[in-house]
């Protein structure tokens, strides 16, 4: 499944992030270390489901479907608050970064009301944004560095492509050869793996975070600053989003209580709320209403669809009525890369499957096609294959 890691130094609000995009309880407070241990919980990512052109409805297997739109899971980890030297072993740093080993993809949540206090000027806020990102391309590059010398004599000695070489020696970082050729072609290293240098370790630790990893700057208690001030914020941390994870469970509290009528941003207020619950629940929707806030399921969503560039199949067994084999219509929604194929889906549902592949066929249009046939976004594929 698809992970997704949160990271940030305490007190970020990660937690509430985490406890807002999982519906999950988890311990809140304003203090560091309040998450001893990695939380891993279950997102949503809505998609238009194909129960609407079948006209039948659909029996998810994992997830759910509402009012066709179908909600995908994705796994996401908050994981124990970061600290300057984490990468040396201080604090809970040695856990910190393993436990973000495998992810597809980092949000790193920092806390808006600590951040910029004038044009042109910083506060401590901003260098510990950047010290936070320092910590983990210094601990990706002690990783990669350490051993080298010899890693490298026995590289440059074989007859093998650079990336693959590499992969033995950084494919536990959760990276593949095709994303180690991206990041190859991204930046000038030395040919020869025993002509690099420190620099080269820390550009290739950048790259693997920025290019592979997708770190991504969210920032959070946005309810706490003005507009101006997130302009001057996104002036100087690029892409960046801001929302309130206070304000999300709050409203996620009040809809559990029907006293609104929705998760959405223009909810309406039930009319027996109290007055001074009102006022609050008034001031939720007009801060949700400005155009420089976001909300944190639609950024998320942004991140796996635009940032990661993931489509959605559903992979079914009768093509024509659209069922699994017990007659469940459309149990699966799987998230794959961009560029997937009927062959990769094939060994995704199972690895028999996938050794096993005769053809496809597309669902939609009943059309028979081959192992390289590339899907798109809301197809509808049955896999037909040798029985082991």
């Amino acid at each position: 499944m698809l992970k997704i890691g949160l990271i940030g130094k305490p007190n970020a609000g990660k937690s509430t992030v985490y406890s807002a995009l999982t519906s999950n309880t988890v311990d809140i407070a304003n203090y560091p270390f309040t998450t001893v241990k990695a939380n891993l919980g279950i997102a949503l990512i809505p998609t238009p489901c194909p129960e609407k052109i079948i006209g039948k409805k659909c029996k998810p297997r994992e997830g759910t479907c509402i009012n066709g739109t179908r909600y995908v899971p994705i796994e996401i980890i908050d994981v124990p608050g970061l600290i300057e030297g984490a990468s040396e072993g201080k604090g809970m740093g040695n856990e910190f970064l393993d436990n973000i080993r495998d992810a597809d993809a980092l949000i790193h949540i920092f806390d808006l009301s600590d951040f910029p206090i004038s044009n042109g000027g910083t506060s401590p806020g901003y260098d510990e944004f950047l010290g936070i990102e320092m910590e983990m391309v210094k601990w990706l590059s002690s990783k990669i560095s350490r051993d080298w010398e010899r890693f490298a004599k026995k590289a440059d000695s074989s007859d093998e492509r650079i990336e693959r070489s590499l992969l033995k020696k950084i494919g536990s970082m959760g990276i593949n050869e095709k994303q180690i050729a991206v990041i190859l072609g991204r930046s000038a290293y030395p040919s020869k793996l025993t002509l690099w240098s420190q620099d080269d370790f820390v550009q290739l630790s950048r790259d693997i975070l920025f290019v592979s990893k997708s770190l991504i700057p969210l920032g959070n208690k946005a309810d706490l600053i003005d507009e101006k001030t997130a302009y001057r914020i996104r002036s100087i941390v690029n892409n960046c989003t801001m929302v309130s994870g206070d304000y999300e469970l709050a409203m996620q509290k009040a809809f559990s209580h029907s006293m609104i009528s929705s998760l959405e941003s223009n909810f309406e207020i039930s009319g027996n709320v109290p007055e001074k619950i009102k006022m609050a629940l008034e001031k939720i929707r007009s801060f949700f209403s400005e155009k420089w806030v976001s909300r944190i399921n639609e950024f998320l969503a942004s991140v796996v669809t635009d940032r990661l560039k993931y489509i959605v199949v559903f992979p079914v067994y009768d093509e024509s009525q659209w069922t699994d084999k017990a007659g469940n219509i459309l149990p699966d929604a799987f998230l794959v890369p961009e560029g997937t194929t009927a062959l990769e889906l094939a060994f995704r549902i199972h690895t028999d499957i996938g050794n096993g592949f005769i053809r496809a066929i597309d669902a939609k249009t009943r059309r028979v096609v081959g192992k390289d046939h590339v899907l798109s976004d809301g197809d509808i594929i049955r896999i037909v294959a040798k029985a082991s």
